[in-house]
């Protein structure tokens, strides 16, 4: 039995929620074991495995985001989402970024994968 659209669009929201809350574990339960992160897309380097997807989001979670869906669609197996997330490198310096975010799901409703579509244009 697939997901349901319920369960598929709730994940945008455990995604920045775990993203903001800088959880780790959080982010990678919601990944299936052999899913892939490809973010952004086009730069050449596809994260296989939830072990390459651990190593990527590492970074990640170390610095201080705030975040918030601004906008999601379940169509299928598929959650396309916009999201804007401002990343906090110290008192006086960051940086915001609006994201597109296209996730893939299995029949559990685990991340199968995910793109995020996002250039340095997108960024403030």
């Amino acid at each position: 039995m697939s997901a349901s659209p319920e369960q598929i669009r709730a994940t945008a929201d455990s995604y920045i929620a775990a993203l903001v809350a800088g959880d780790l574990e959080a982010i990678l339960d919601l990944y299936a074991e052999n899913a892939t992160v490809e973010d952004p897309v086009g730069n050449g380097t596809v994260h296989e495995g939830k072990a390459a997807i651990r190593e990527f989001y590492s970074s990640v979670v170390a610095m201080k985001i705030d975040g918030e869906v601004i906008e999601a669609r379940v169509c299928g197996d598929d959650l396309l989402f916009n999201f804007e997330i401002t990343t906090h490198f110290d008192a006086d310096s960051k940086a915001t970024i609006n994201v597109w975010d296209l996730m893939t799901h299995d029949e559990q409703g685990k991340i199968a994968s995910m793109r995020a579509y996002w250039t340095p244009e997108n960024m403030s």
